[in-house]
Order: C-alpha cells, then sequence, then structure tokens
C-alpha cells in the first residue's frame, strides 16, 4: 500500500514538474491564421503590404504577384530565457511570414501566416579540457512540446494591427 502511495506521489511530482520544461503538446497544432479586411483594391492593397514589410523587419524571399503572396526570410521573433530547463543565451524563436493577399477591385482580405517556425539554442559544454559548444535548431513540426505558442501569437498580432493600421492611413503613400 506505502509503495503505491509512494509511486502516485512521485508521478504526481513529475507531472507538476514537467510544465515548467515542456508544454503538454504531443503533436503540432495548427497556427493561427490572423486576417483582416479593407476595401481598397487587392492589387494596391499587395503592394503596400510588399512595402510594408520590410518596414517592420521583414526581408521579402520569395513573392508571387499573380497569387498575391509573399513569404519572408527567417526572422528573430521571440526570445525565451531564463530558468534551469534553457540553455543560456535562451530559446530564440524564428519563422517565415506568409502574407496572401485575397480579392478585387471592390477589397482585400489579408491573411498572415507563420510558416517554418523554429527554436535555435546555443549550446556550450567542456570535454577534455576544451570549451566548446554547438548550435541546434528545432523546427516545430518535430519538436512541438517545446514550443510556447503565445510568441507566435504576438507577433502576429503585432504584424496585423501594424498592416491593418498602416493600410487604413493611406499606406507607403499617405500620411
Amino acid at each position: 500500500m506505502e509503495r503505491r502511495w509512494l509511486r502516485g506521489l512521485i508521478l504526481l511530482l513529475c507531472f507538476l514538474a514537467l510544465p515548467g520544461c515542456y508544454y503538454l503538446r504531443l503533436a503540432a497544432e495548427p497556427l493561427p491564421k490572423p486576417r483582416f479586411v479593407t476595401l481598397r483594391p487587392a492589387d494596391e492593397v499587395y503592394a503596400e503590404v510588399r512595402t510594408l514589410l520590410p518596414r517592420i523587419g521583414y526581408v521579402i524571399e520569395q513573392e508571387d504577384p499573380k497569387e498575391r503572396t509573399l513569404l519572408t526570410e527567417f526572422s528573430h521573433i521571440a526570445t525565451r530565457a531564463g530558468g534551469i530547463t534553457l540553455p543560456a543565451g535562451g530559446r530564440l524563436y524564428f519563422h517565415k511570414l506568409r502574407v496572401k493577399v485575397g480579392g478585387g477591385e471592390g477589397g482585400a482580405d489579408v491573411e498572415l501566416e507563420s510558416v517554418d517556425l523554429e527554436i535555435r539554442s546555443s549550446y556550450v559544454y567542456e570535454e577534455d579540457g576544451k570549451v566548446l559548444s554547438f548550435k541546434k535548431r528545432y523546427p516545430y513540426d518535430h519538436y512541438p512540446s517545446m514550443f510556447d505558442l503565445s510568441s507566435v501569437h504576438n507577433e502576429l498580432g503585432r504584424v496585423r494591427v501594424y498592416l491593418e493600421t498602416a493600410l487604413e492611413n493611406g499606406g507607403t503613400h499617405g500620411k
């Protein structure tokens, strides 16, 4: 009877300590795709978004004017640092941003999507009296339990508000 109680207590303690290290997620969940609508023509909105993204630190890697889709290079969106389980320098969150502009002359629907989400960390260790280091990348699809998705939600919300506000105020040609 005491063994069962002791096993239960150990299991409970392990369960309580687990959230400090990882998020209880076994499989990657779909990431949010915030969107907004504007009354401006879609082609004009696409051109404005292409100009606005570099202003907030995004570098465009690919563009498809026919489909009105932009894909950025990897961009650092957050750092999670501190605590016992994190490497020195923390976990650096990176993603590529995909922007799709739909619609026509009567208005545009702008959708944002975080793609290729990953964590990058650096590790330092000692071996044979030498200090060595290595860097590791953790893609979201392979290591979903490591990710604090609030960083992605915050970044997509920030970009959505910026683009929506800039487009309402006339974009790059306005105020």
